[in-house]
């Protein structure tokens, strides 16, 4: 086939990226149906296969917008509706309502409507108590509703709590669920600044997060977690995991986030993270899952009637995009005290943009029962309050079913129920009743509800909520055996949390916790430490260090550190100036608690213990300086240098932080490192080069050019010193005539080439490519264009010349294959490399009938075993990037059970158009810094003025001060736009195949 020109291999991939966004609409605010009726409403559904919906109730029962559903003990459906949001006109009377919604007859129709209470105005959450009580979350206050004399109808009204935020209507305090431990857990937005008084203390959250209410003793607990910016629904999983979903997008695990953290001093509501801005993607709080999806309301199943295969899914309203989702939780290997969502094929789309599932609740039948606001305008931002599209007239609740499949059995449960039946009820399978039994035992006095439980110890795990739902301690109960499962194990440590305040001994048996073989346990064992007010509560939480640790533990440990501030930081104004327990800390756990820290009281500290540094063990020193070199001032990095001298990890640590930062030039560095160049180790010597370099010594130069061009010096020290005289404003010339030299090795030719290019990056462009031919492996290709690659002019000059003269098609395809297998994309550059071979095939803008005519063929004639040989080819880089059976690489998803869970059509969106559903932690970002460097990579922490990039490429991981960095933008996915181009169709068909049969082989 004939190699198309470069610009029409551009326009292709141009076209495409335009054509993605305009693909995109907008359904924040849409134009009303024509046909507001139900039947018609339910005709624009989808239904996955195997299901259907009936409309369980609508507006003619006085539903409209309906806002949260939830179920009694008797089977009867709970609607909280309002109709004057987003905000009642002046004079209006507004007459919010609950609604009991009862099926009489068994046909799946509510056919008996009952006002239980009314008068509410924009209430947003609601859960029921105890027999006849509904909590409700009604602006600024949390009320208790009573029906006192049986007749469905409330009668009294308690405030609970009041002083809740009420700064964003639909952000204030909502989507209440019970925990396992018995806590009434609730919301609340980004703009809701919450100051709450209780009988035991004044208790406040600014911002987002989420409560913990205590019912029997009423005390609140609140927790700020950054992001989800307005979370809008919680589950749990079967060992009491909370999986968290949110409005602003993004399914959240909690659990790491249930640490109180202090306000920033001198900063009133502040908390810690947020001055920092450690509130990112995939930093240690949200789940991966396939883009970053918006929702209200999660449920989590597991009864006779929804298939089992489905059980213990994650299904969430997705009110913004008209449908109803599903993920299957799987193992994070990346995060292993986590877990990621795989999305599945969804339950329910609609091209009705009115439809609007807010809350999804499965009921006693197994069924599930989906909440629809009904409303072609959703939010206040994007509409006037008074927008005549808004719809309050019209509200939905639809049920949804297996196919010719019994529902589940149901019998109504009550109060008045042996005790014993309760308990069997809630310590089952069945989560709905289980449900409903829990809450039903938790408003019996207490011997009752733990009747005959001492001697059962088949219900250990009941047993221990109950203890915990009503804040009696029973660490006999939080022992988990040798056999018990982790869950089980992690949720013990859970509640030894709950007690942190009534059980001396707790921070001994958190301390076995602490080292535990799974990561899940670890973790809960942090957040159970960060409640402990005594100081020695951090020293157990830093010994999580001494396991391996992922984002999610680093997101806990970092939060615990500021939660037991209080408690430790007051040591540190002993007599002995907090040296005893600042040494009593492992180096590396001191490093951390500084580094988290990052007080200036801490650092003073630190200062303290250097001045008898001699003193000091060489593993306390080293990790004492790399803080204060990096978080102190010239003082900290003089003394470095003199240290240096005697321990080159100290002047390393020095070179690096001060490659990353521009750093004064310290008084007296001069003269320090022109005696380590000419007397030094080698180490030292090489530490020195670096910061010459990185501080623009001049007077320098001529030491680093005398090492730098011996060549019998050693090789790390040349590629160094060359590396130096390049930040020093040396002639291109020298590096010209260095890269030119047949005999010099390979490392001796990159350092000068990186020197010309941080220079001369056109330059250097240009000489790279002239030279690309003789680059004979992938190793020292990678090497060749890292330094390219992190410079604009650089990347274009040499595809400019390549594309004028062109290099040999086998060095094209090995340049194209380590691109590709590093997660570099630069779209210029693919269709140059991609020319120079031969294209097979052209990048199509995005058309659904030419992904279904393309899944039609793989389903008829593709072929799996010559797809595994497509992914496994060098040019298609597939596994350089993805693991399957854990061979392959890590830049992408795994792929094991890839087609379990994702059809045809979306796989063959993922490989032709990889940007248009990234995959929640695999979004790329790009940095453009001050001097001019750009870097890609993922972004992996963002935390005291810095960020942490992951660059795959150079296989580092390096930190970078905000203030350095120019500009930054999310790249989108590392997989390259127009990988396709060399397939042919055929292999195209055949790689898919091979993907869509992961996960289905038994």
């Amino acid at each position: 086939m004939k190699a198309l020109p470069l610009l029409i291999v551009l326009a292709l991939l141009t076209t495409h990226v335009g054509a993605q966004k305009n693909e995109r609409k907008s359904i924040s605010v849409g134009e009303p149906p024509t046909d507001h009726s139900p039947a018609a409403e339910l005709a624009s559904f989808k239904v996955l296969d195997g299901f259907e919906v009936n409309l369980f109730a609508d507006e003619s029962q006085g539903i409209a917008n309906a806002l949260a559903i939830r179920w009694d003990e008797k089977g009867r459906l709970w609607c909280l509706q309002t109709s004057a949001y987003p905000q009642p006109a002046p004079g209006e009377l507004v007459n919010d309502k609950v609604i009991i919604l009862e099926d009489t007859n068994g046909d799946g129709r509510a056919d008996k409507q009952t006002v239980w209470a009314d008068g509410l105005r924009m209430p947003m959450g609601m859960e029921l108590g105890s027999p006849g009580q509904l909590y409700v979350g009604e602006g600024e206050k949390l009320l208790l509703l009573t029906d006192t004399d049986g007749d469905d109808r409330a009668d009294q009204t308690e405030v609970i709590l009041s002083g809740f935020g009420t700064a964003d209507t639909h952000q204030n305090l909502n989507s209440f669920i019970w925990s396992p431990d018995g806590t009434l857990v609730m919301h609340q937005g980004l703009h809701c600044y919450s100051r709450v008084t209780t009988a035991w203390g004044v208790k406040q959250l600014y911002g987002a997060g989420f409560w913990r209410f205590w019912p029997h003793s009423r005390k609140l607990e609140s927790y700020p977690t950054g992001m989800p910016l307005n979370a809008w629904g919680t589950a749990f999983t079967q060992w009491g995991q909370p999986v968290m979903v949110a409005g602003a997008a993004g399914m959240f695990w909690a659990r790491p986030k249930e640490v109180s953290v202090p306000e920033v001093p001198g900063q009133h509501g502040i908390p810690y993270f947020l001055l920092s801005r450690f509130m990112m993607p995939n930093s240690g709080q949200i789940i991966k899952t396939s883009g970053l999806r918006k929702y209200c309301g999660v449920d989590i199943p597991l009864n006779a009637h929804w298939p089992n295969e489905m059980c213990n899914e994650v299904v969430a309203g997705g009110f913004f995009e008209n449908a109803v989702y599903r993920y299957k939780l799987t193992a994070d290997k990346e995060n292993p005290s986590a877990f990621e969502a795989i999305e599945q094929p969804p339950l329910i789309t609609s091209d009705n943009v009115a439809f609007r599932p807010v809350d999804v609740r499965f009921g006693p039948d197994g069924a599930l029962y989906i909440a629809d606001w009904y409303n072609p305008i959703i939010g206040h931002y994007q509409a006037s309050f008074r927008h005549p599209n808004r719809d309050k007239g019209h509200g939905r609740i639809w049920r949804m079913t297996v196919k010719d499949k019994a529902s589940a059995r149901f019998t109504p449960l009550s109060a008045q129920m042996k005790t014993t039946e309760l308990q069997e009820i809630a310590a089952g399978t069945d989560r709905w009743p289980a449900y409903q039994a829990m809450r039903l035992l938790r408003s019996l006095p207490w011997t009752e509800a733990i009747q005959g439980l001492t001697n059962d110890h088949s219900k250990q795990f009941l047993h221990l909520q109950l203890h915990e739902a009503y804040e009696r301690p029973a660490p006999e109960l939080a022992v988990p055996g040798d056999t018990a499962e982790e869950g089980f194990k992690a949720y013990t440590t859970h509640a030894l949390g709950n007690w942190a305040g009534q059980m001396p001994e707790v921070l001994a048996k958190l301390e076995q916790r602490i080292g535990d073989e799974s990561a899940l346990v670890r973790l809960e064992a942090i957040v159970a430490c960060a409640k402990v007010h005594k100081p020695e509560a951090i020293k157990v939480a830093l010994m999580a260090l001494d396991r391996p640790m992922d984002s999610f533990l680093d997101r806990a440990l970092w939060l615990a550190v500021h939660a037991t501030a209080p408690q430790w930081k007051p040591l540190l104004q002993r007599d002995d100036g907090g040296t005893s327990f600042l040494q009593s800390l492992p180096a590396h756990h001191l490093v951390y608690l500084m580094e988290k820290d990052g007080s200036a009281e801490l650092l003073g500290m630190a200062r303290g213990m250097m001045i008898k540094w001699e003193t000091l063990s060489p593993e306390l020193l080293i990790a004492l300086n790399k803080v204060l070199v990096s978080r102190g001032g010239p003082e900290d990095r003089l003394r470095a240098l003199h240290i240096g001298r005697t321990h080159p990890a100290v002047l390393n640590d020095l070179a690096t932080v001060t490659a990353q930062r521009r750093f004064a030039v310290p008084e007296g560095a001069e003269a320090i490192l022109e005696t380590l160049l000419k007397t030094g180790g080698g180490d030292a010597r090489i530490a020195a080069c670096r910061l010459a370099g990185a501080w623009k010594l001049k007077s320098l130069a001529d030491a680093l050019r005398e090492s730098g061009l011996d060549a019998q010096e050693a090789m790390p020290l040349r590629q160094a010193a060359i590396e130096g005289l390049g930040k020093l404003g040396e002639s291109p010339e020298t590096f010209t005539a260095l890269m030119e030299k047949g005999q010099e090795p390979w490392p001796v030719r990159i350092a000068a080439l990186t020197a010309l290019t941080g220079g001369k990056a056109a330059q250097g462009g240009l000489k790279a490519a002239a030279m690309l031919d003789q680059v004979k492996d992938e190793k020292t290709m990678q090497a060749w264009l890292n330094p390219l690659l992190a410079r604009a002019a650089a990347v274009q000059a040499f595809a400019a010349s390549l594309d004028k003269n062109p290099c040999k098609p086998e060095t094209a395809k090995l340049a194209l294959t380590t691109l590709t297998m590093k997660g570099r994309s630069d779209a210029t550059l693919t269709a140059v490399l991609s020319q120079i071979i031969g294209v097979k095939n052209v990048q199509p803008v995005y058309n659904p009938a030419w992904v279904q005519t393309l899944a039609a063929e793989v389903k008829s004639n593709g072929d799996a075993a010559r797809g595994k040989a497509v992914f496994s080819s060098p040019l298609a880089g597939c596994v350089a990037c993805h693991q399957i059976g854990k061979q392959g690489g890590i830049i992408g998803p795994e792929l094991d059970a890839v087609g379990r869970g994702v059809p045809v059509e979306l796989l063959i969106e993922a490989v032709v158009w990889p940007n248009r559903q990234i995959k929640e932690g695999y979004v790329a970002t790009t940095l453009t810094m001050k001097d001019g460097r750009t870097l890609q990579g993922y972004r992996t922490a963002e935390d005291n003025g810095e960020l942490e990039l992951k660059d795959f490429l150079a296989g580092t991981l390096t930190r970078f001060p905000l203030t350095e960095i120019k500009d930054r933008q999310e790249a989108g996915s590392l997989m390259p736009e127009g990988l396709i181009v060399n397939l042919t169709r055929e292999e195209l068909r055949d790689l898919v195949a091979y993907l869509s049969s992961l996960g289905n082989t038994p």
